[in-house]
């Protein structure tokens, strides 16, 4: 049996559920795309906005180390060159509480799975109760 990799767990993980992401939201109708269900709930595209957001804010933090938009271009180059990070590291990630480094690699993935539930909720509630992953 082979080692795991963290690394390349973490990104075939966030590949698949992106996959997941983007067949859920291509089968809400295009003109629902951008329309609050009932009113009140977020639209399909503000789901997928905050997901890539949060995708991109932790991904610069894991680079870095330092909460997002926080760095000198020169910190940030010199943290780049420092040797890699340990995965079970915990840290103070801005969501406010203590996080190891590995469950920030993990969080684009879960995040993703949360809101493609939300998704999946939309599509029924226009009618399509099939599967689309």
């Amino acid at each position: 049996m082979s080692e795991l990799d963290p690394k390349a767990h973490l990104k075939g993980m966030l590949a698949r559920i992106k996959g997941l992401v983007a067949n859920d939201l291509n089968a809400i109708p295009v003109e629902k795309r951008n329309v609050s269900p009932g009113g009140a709930g977020r639209t399909p595209l503000n789901i997928v906005a905050e997901c890539a957001h949060v995708n991109q804010r932790c991904s610069q933090y894991l680079k870095t180390l330092v909460p997002p938009d926080r760095l000198s271009p020169e910190e940030r180059e010199a943290h780049l060159n420092s040797d890699d990070a340990k995965w079970g590291e915990t840290t103070e990630f801005p969501f406010g509480r203590p996080m190891t480094l590995f469950g920030i690699a993990e969080l684009p993935s879960v995040h993703l799975m949360y809101h493609d539930g939300q998704l999946n909720y939309i599509q029924t509630l226009y009618d399509d109760t099939e599967v689309h992953w």
